[in-house]
């Protein structure tokens, strides 16, 4: 896995995994079978979740504060919607809602693009690779094995 600054540079990177030119948008945000591979890979590789963020997910929450050594209450607050990787830029949202096609999608899943497995993703799940806000402190999101 990539650092932070790492994955941020290739975010930047226009030439490379973005579409268009000008005000380009992460192909991602725009090829749903990329997409869908990115977040399985999330799913694979990071245990990205719940399925459903609706449900208690006990389980899910446990397995999460089993590998952090937190309480699961702890571990519910780390989510996507408050990791430093998570984009909800105005650009990037206009990417978001160009490729679904639908601005009402992007609100009510409250989307966002997560910059470290380049897929669209929810404010509400959560990964292994979830990285505190903070940007005075270099922060390394490399998974452990």
């Amino acid at each position: 896995m990539a650092t932070l600054k790492r994955t941020m540079d290739q975010a930047m990177d226009k030439d490379e995994g973005y579409e268009g030119g000008g005000e380009s948008c992460p192909m991602a945000t725009q090829d749903i079978t990329l997409n869908l591979k990115n977040r399985a890979k999330a799913i694979e590789s990071a245990n990205y979740g719940p399925e459903n963020p609706k449900l208690p997910n006990t389980e899910f929450w446990m397995r999460k504060a089993e590998k952090w050594d937190v309480s699961a209450k702890d571990a519910k607050m780390s989510r996507c919607g408050n990791c430093s990787a998570f984009n909800q830029d105005e650009e990037m949202l206009e990417c978001i809602a160009e490729g679904i096609g639908n601005d009402d999608v992007v609100e009510a899943g409250d989307l966002g693009y997560c910059e470290i497995f380049d897929f669209k993703c929810a404010a509400s799940r959560s990964c292994d690779a979830w990285i505190v806000e903070d940007e005075d402190e270099e922060v390394d999101t490399e998974l452990e094995e």
